[in-house]
């Protein structure tokens, strides 16, 4: 078992972008401990071709065979790590607490279902120096995932990942970084590992995408859309939080955000595909802004919904009608989109909606939700309505006035904000603040109205028009 861990270490880190071979301090033993085997690993280092390293103190593992293709293991870590640059000199050392690893290894699928990690009180250290320099500490950092096997090939659990008290002040830099936490979740219902796995080997085998033609190899295309054509995403949903973020000078603190929060979900079961998108920001300052204090936007909202959106069909277009694709250039994204995306989109009346867009500040806010809806037949390819609600308004006129009137803004701003107070419609919110409201529809003929004023007629004093769209005769089959 040894030698076979220690040859499927090196194949991968000589397949690495680096091409690194993997070296000991001594021989690596291996003993029997009833059923398991207990492994010594003195002094392993990954050597890599340009002559940099990374050097560990020993490891000591244990691993368990829990079935033909599953194993139990086990994992003492050192207390440090000893990193150095390209021409073999100690650049940055970092060094813990505690580094214990845990899980269980499937090699038939090469990955970890299950993985239990943590360090403790985690230093790193700048070595490149005349003066050895701290450039920050960490907390704890904690990963955690325990995928089961529900179904044959199908895989659901949740996985995490939590960086806690981070604090990084380079050497020669003024600037401290802090941050209270980094947290990543996810949640997947399911997930087809194997078929997961076969399409990142065709993805990761050569070079799929040539970002300097903007266009992509049409055959590796073929392959990766195979294997998408038969794997079942199931459905996921994952968050990334950032609290309590802060850059600081000796002086004074340049930015600080409470709360960052993205999150994103899917549903593939729920044909042709759901999907969602949200980030949240709160308490975002900064040190030097050119608005008053009080206008400046302190939380902001954006959450987005797709219905029926078919991804599937979509990345599974070169799979169908080959010659067609080929003619249209499948490798070139612009004719893709047109020839073959635009039709699926228009087949299945994708929706996107707006379930919340939002900025706030002390005196003035906006809120919005409104949904757009793919229509061949529509003059614009959309249809779609919005309402937006907009408080503060007469302060920042005031404001905007004062500005225009000392030369600190353009008068432009003041024009345009007085203009959006008479074009809304003046209410009493929930929250008893008067509110303007902007009713808007986009119609099936192409006609804007804001507050059932036609947008053609407040351009220029109704002399232009909005230039039309001509539709477009496309079609495209349903099918999942």
């Amino acid at each position: 078992m040894l030698s076979e861990i220690l040859d499927y270490i090196a194949d991968k880190l000589a397949a690495s972008e680096v091409g690194a071979r993997l070296e000991m301090g001594d021989t690596a033993i291996a003993r029997a401990v009833g059923e398991s085997v207990k492994m010594k690993f003195p002094a392993p280092e990954i050597v890599a071709e340009d002559g940099s390293w990374v050097r560990l103190e020993d490891m000591v593992a244990r691993v368990t065979p829990i079935s033909e293709n599953a194993f139990e293991f086990s994992l003492e870590l050192p207390h440090s790590v000893a990193v150095s640059d390209a021409d073999g000199q100690p650049s940055e050392r970092i060094d813990w607490r505690g580094g214990a690893m845990r899980g269980v290894w499937r090699a038939d699928l090469e990955t970890f279902p299950i993985f239990h990690g943590n360090f403790h009180d985690v230093v790193l250290t700048d070595l490149s120096r005349a003066e050895v320099h701290q450039d920050g500490t960490i907390e704890t950092i904690s990963l955690d995932q325990d995928l089961v096997e529900l179904t044959p090939g199908l895989w659901s659990g949740p996985s995490a990942l939590e960086v806690k008290k981070l604090e990084i002040q380079p050497a020669g830099e003024v600037e401290t970084l802090f941050l209270d936490r980094l947290s990543l979740t996810s949640d997947i219902r399911d997930f087809d590992l194997p078929a997961w796995q076969a399409l990142s080997t065709v993805m990761s085998a050569n070079p799929v995408f040539n970002q300097e033609e903007f266009a992509a190899d049409e055959q590796k295309l073929r392959e990766a859309a195979e294997v998408f054509a038969t794997m079942n995403a199931g459905a996921a949903k994952s968050t990334i939080a950032l609290l309590g973020l802060q850059f600081d000078t000796p002086e004074q603190t340049l930015f600080s955000l409470q709360e960052l929060s993205l999150n994103m979900a899917y549903d593939n079961d729920a044909r042709p595909g759901e999907y969602s998108f949200g980030l949240t920001v709160s308490g975002l300052e900064q040190a030097e802004i050119t608005i008053p204090p009080e206008f400046h936007p302190r939380v902001g909202t954006l959450k987005l919904h797709l219905e029926r959106f078919p991804i599937r069909q979509i990345l599974t277009i070169p799979l169908r009608d080959i010659d067609a694709s080929s003619d249209a250039g499948m490798g070139k994204y612009d004719a893709v989109f047109e020839k073959f995306v635009l039709p699926l989109i228009y087949a299945n009346r994708t929706v996107v909606k707006f379930e919340e867009v939002s900025l706030r500040a002390e005196s003035v806010s906006l809120t919005a939700h409104g949904r757009l809806t793919a229509e061949q037949s529509s003059m614009l390819g959309v249809v779609g309505n919005a309402e937006i609600e907009i408080t503060g308004l007469d302060k920042l006129i005031t404001e905007a006035a004062r500005q225009a009137e000392s030369g600190e803004s353009a008068p432009e701003i003041l024009a345009m904000l007085t203009f959006a107070k008479g074009l809304g419609r003046p209410e009493i919110n929930s929250d008893g603040e008067v509110a303007y409201m902007f009713d808007i529809l986009l119609s099936p003929s192409g006609a804007i109205t804001i507050n059932e004023i036609p947008l053609d007629l407040l351009q220029d004093s109704g002399q232009t028009s909005l230039p039309l769209a001509k539709p477009q005769r496309v079609q495209a089959s349903i099918r999942n």
